[in-house]
């Protein structure tokens, strides 16, 4: 009986049902030796009997693809043929609950539920069109001679060390002969059994982490088979197991990590506090540059080792920063054992690929996807929606969730809506027992209260140290008059603070005001000056490219100026020497000051300059008056940022929000993926962002140029939508700006919006600035 079909130079290779199996449960022998002391804690919290948990999953996994014992499956893969009409997890699902054994959970039978869905995941409609799933015809012989085998491998790979299987021939009813009809019944029964069900924590979590394993194992079986073949220079077509070496799909991070930490320095008192006591859920408040991704992670080590976790996931607020901490984390643990995972990161992983030598990116982007690696950096979006059948693994990723750390890398205290998200997820994780840690520079007294049963630890030598000075200017960067020009006294100022090679930052609250600046200081400063600018409306490749620039930059012994917008307040690791930056919220200007003295140096002063903001934009109105009216000058601590921060969000109260309506009705069959988000940065029934500005993506015509091969996702830049309604509206048909072009891709045909604005990588779209370019038709560029 066979299992899995793979071509390779026009030959077929099949794998056997008893081989695919067999490795499948190699890999779960593997997960039981490495993480038994997690699996026995995991049981132990949601007080589930563990051999009874270790029994099913062997149970789930033997059976797991049982449906394709079918005659019509099998000749239908034999010949190549899809079988839409023959589920094999549909009866798959079927047979299993022809087997008479005791259920981790009687009422819910979760083995049952992950043989269903482990080609799909659990959603109000699976398999509802039961009228299209034809009746299959077993072969008796061939079902028996699979018990028997399950019954061989039991012991041939030593699970009866970890449980005693206990089931015979007697406990099953082969009888019970398949029809959509009943298995529509069976199907409406488990649906009202996982409604009926009051705990909806307990219900989710030990689903999805039986879920996550079974997964695991199913995937990585197919997986190492494909790769077999790839390398197989044998004559032979058809192949039982093949699988060696099972450990390296059960990654784990070595105990000598936590020696690499603080290699070289004597650990601050709070980093020793917060990894001596590992509470379970922390706050963790310290200036930036005083270690507190070092603390938080030895916190992680020592609650992985206290609770019994094997991963850790790094959660960020930003693409850009996630980036970043990936790199760095790569450089402690190496890049085998760190994931990254966000809209984008396929692009990331894409640009370190040609300098790493990272294996296929489609297998790094799924394994970021579902939290596989030991360490996982992610963003707080994608955390979310794993709880709420966000994305189309996110019942393998909230699985591995379970048995993780989570780190949570600051948070914007002015983005209420995200904020209370974040304070809703919060509740989810206290409620499903899953270590947790927030870290931020800023923290003020209104969040601090709303989350009462954490432990806070904070820097107190750290918090009293003055980093820098504040300075106020009630006078704008570059004045906003016909000529917008730039104060001579600060142009002069640049020039000789070049002269000293120091580090300038000049950050912007908007990226129409950082161009502007830019441009202009290109006129006036010589052209031998370093100058770069960085903003959110580039294209995702030369963000990337530019971000490798700004760290290469900022390390050398030469001036340097970078103007940007607030994507540089906690993404890239460097340090400025001045900054200047516009007026903002108090935790958006600590952040930013992040960016000044990292090292704490008291051999001369930092000193940041605040500037008069244009317009409120993209903060409001009433919150940047109130940081202008309780802002701090002088020598600046963190804990006077801190008071700033409260006074400014006095009275601002955490709520929750529908991630718990979305979170209830996703146990266990839910939403589809669609119904909750458009992809990965596009939320639908559930935002976690505020869409204020509603953005979109365009490739530029001047990377397009007419060259299908150019429409990438790598080429689109993210941009206002307001561009294109503003462009209908004044322009005349024939010298609009925006226009569709399409490009077939597979069975589909994807479209691409092209921006007729000028581009550049230095500088991004020009507005003001428009090609001769024509069309000769609604679609196309001529």
């Amino acid at each position: 009986m066979i299992a899995k079909r793979v071509v390779k130079n026009n030959k077929i290779f099949f794998q056997t049902l008893k081989g695919h199996t067999e490795d499948s449960l190699k890999i779960l022998h593997s997960y039981f030796y490495n993480n038994y002391l997690v699996l026995e804690e995991f049981c132990k919290n949601w007080k589930i009997d563990l051999n009874l948990f270790l029994k099913n999953l062997f149970i789930a996994i033997c059976f797991h693809d049982f449906g394709k014992l079918s005659i019509e499956f099998q000749e239908n893969i034999i010949n190549g043929r899809k079988s839409r009409h023959y589920p094999h997890a549909v009866y798959s699902f079927f047979l299993l609950d022809c087997i008479d054994y005791s259920k981790i959970i009687p009422e819910v039978s979760f083995e049952n539920l992950a043989v269903l869905a482990h080609h799909t995941q659990l959603y109000k409609g699976i398999y509802s069109n039961f009228q299209n799933i034809k009746t299959p015809n077993f072969k008796n012989n061939d079902i028996d001679s699979f018990f028997r085998f399950m019954n061989h491998v039991y012991k041939d790979l030593n699970f009866d060390y970890y449980f005693d299987l206990d089931l015979s021939e007697n406990d099953i009813n082969w009888n019970y002969k398949f029809s959509p009809i009943k298995f529509a019944k069976l199907r409406k029964q488990y649906v009202l059994k996982t409604t009926r069900f009051k705990d909806k924590y307990m219900l989710k979590a030990v689903y999805s982490f039986f879920f996550s394993i079974l997964q695991l194992c199913d995937d990585y079986s197919s997986a190492n088979f494909e790769d077999f073949i790839r390398n197989n220079n044998s004559n032979d077509e058809i192949f039982d197991s093949v699988l060696d070496s099972p450990s390296k799909f059960v990654l784990n991070l070595r105990s000598d990590y936590f020696n690499q930490l603080f290699v070289g320095k004597k650990p601050y008192k709070f980093q020793n506090d917060i990894m001596e006591n590992a509470y379970k859920f922390s706050l963790l408040f310290a200036p930036c540059g005083r270690g507190k991704t070092e603390a938080s992670l030895a916190w992680a080590l020592k609650v992985m080792e206290k609770y019994h976790k094997n991963k850790i996931i790094f959660a960020m607020p930003t693409q850009v920063t996630s980036n970043a901490i990936w790199e760095r984390l790569c450089k402690i643990f190496g890049e085998h054992n760190v994931g990254l995972f966000h809209g984008k990161s396929f692009i990331k992983l894409k640009h370190e690929k040609i300098f790493n030598g990272l294996e296929d990116i489609s297998s790094e982007v799924f394994k970021g996807n579902v939290f596989f690696k030991p360490i996982t950096v992610t963003t707080i979006d994608h955390i979310i929606y794993s709880f709420v059948h966000g994305f189309n693994q996110s019942d393998f990723a909230l699985g591995n969730l379970q048995s993780a750390v989570l780190i949570f890398d600051e948070v914007h205290y002015y983005e209420t809506k995200t904020l209370n998200h974040l304070y809703s997820l919060f509740n989810i994780l206290k409620m499903m027992n899953i270590p947790h840690n927030l870290m931020s520079g800023t923290l003020p007294n209104f969040f601090i209260k709303s989350l009462k049963d954490y432990k806070l630890i904070i820097d107190d030598e750290g918090l009293n140290l003055t980093p820098f000075k504040i300075s106020y200017f009630n006078n704008e960067l570059i004045q906003s008059n016909d000529s917008f020009q730039i104060n001579n006294d600060l142009i002069n100022e640049i020039r000789c603070n070049i002269d000293k090679n120091f580090k300038q930052f000049f950050i912007f609250n908007t990226v129409k005001r950082a161009q502007l600046f830019f441009k202009k200081l290109k006129l006036v400063l010589p052209n031998d000056y370093k100058i770069i600018l960085y903003h959110s409306q580039f294209t995702y490749d030369d963000r990337i490219k530019k971000e490798n620039e700004i760290l290469f930059y900022s390390k050398i012994n030469e001036g340097f100026i970078l103007v940007a917008t607030q994507v540089i307040e906690i993404s890239l690791d460097i340090s400025a020497d001045i900054m200047y930056t516009e007026l903002s919220p108090p935790d958006a200007l600590g952040q930013r000051g992040g960016r000044l003295n990292r090292n704490n140096n008291s051999d001369k002063i930092y000193e940041m300059k605040i500037f008069k903001a244009e317009k409120y934009l993209p903060y409001s109105e009433e919150l940047i008056n109130s940081s202008n009216k309780y802002l701090k000058t002088g020598l600046i601590s963190y804990n006077l940022i801190k008071e700033w921060c409260d006074n400014v969000y006095e009275g601002k109260v955490l709520k929750n929000t529908n991630l718990n309506k979305y979170f209830n009705d996703s146990v266990l069959f839910g939403n589809k993926p669609h119904d909750i988000t458009f992809g990965e940065e596009y939320g639908n029934k559930l935002e976690i962002r505020s869409n204020d500005i509603q953005k979109i993506d365009v490739i530029p015509f001047d990377i397009y140029n007419n060259h299908e091969e150019r429409l990438i996702i790598e080429n689109q830049v993210k941009i206002p939508l307001w561009w294109i309604y503003e462009d209908e509206n004044k322009n005349l048909n024939n010298s609009r700006n925006f226009y569709n072009v399409f490009k077939q891709h597979k069975n589909n045909e994807l479209m691409f919006i092209i921006c007729n604005f000028d581009y550049s990588y230095e500088y991004g779209f020009d507005k003001n600035k428009k090609s001769n370019r024509y069309v000769d038709s609604e679609d196309n560029f001529c």
